[in-house]
């Protein structure tokens, strides 16, 4: 299924990263990339690569089917939790970083 236009890359990129509360360096950020790489993509002056469109949905919390207009749903990203999709983008990075706290205390022998 091909995206309609207006709804391509771009379009869905600045459309997920609104509804997640997030900047445009937010989003950078998160995905590894530089801040000016996100304005490009949303202006669509460059296309990501498949590396990048990974990094992008895995940041944004969506599919990568999504940003690539294969779904038609922000929604698809796996949750871990019941409700979770109701947290904020922000309360979501609080709980993965206790969770990866965690992990690393268990890693260490400290459980």
């Amino acid at each position: 299924m091909a995206a309609e236009e207006g709804d391509d890359f771009s379009a869905r990129l600045t459309r997920a990263r609104e509804q997640r509360g997030l900047s445009q360096a937010e989003v950078a950020r998160l995905a590894g990339l530089q801040a000016a790489a996100i304005g490009h993509f949303e202006r669509d002056r460059r296309k990501p690569s498949f590396a990048n469109v990974r990094a992008l949905a895995r940041a944004l919390n969506v599919s990568s089917d999504f940003l690539l207009g294969r779904s038609a749903s922000m929604e698809g990203a796996t949750t871990a939790f019941r409700g979770e999709e109701n947290l904020s983008y922000h309360d979501r990075e609080h709980i993965q970083l206790m969770i990866d706290m965690m992990n690393q205390r268990r890693g260490d022998g400290k459980v």
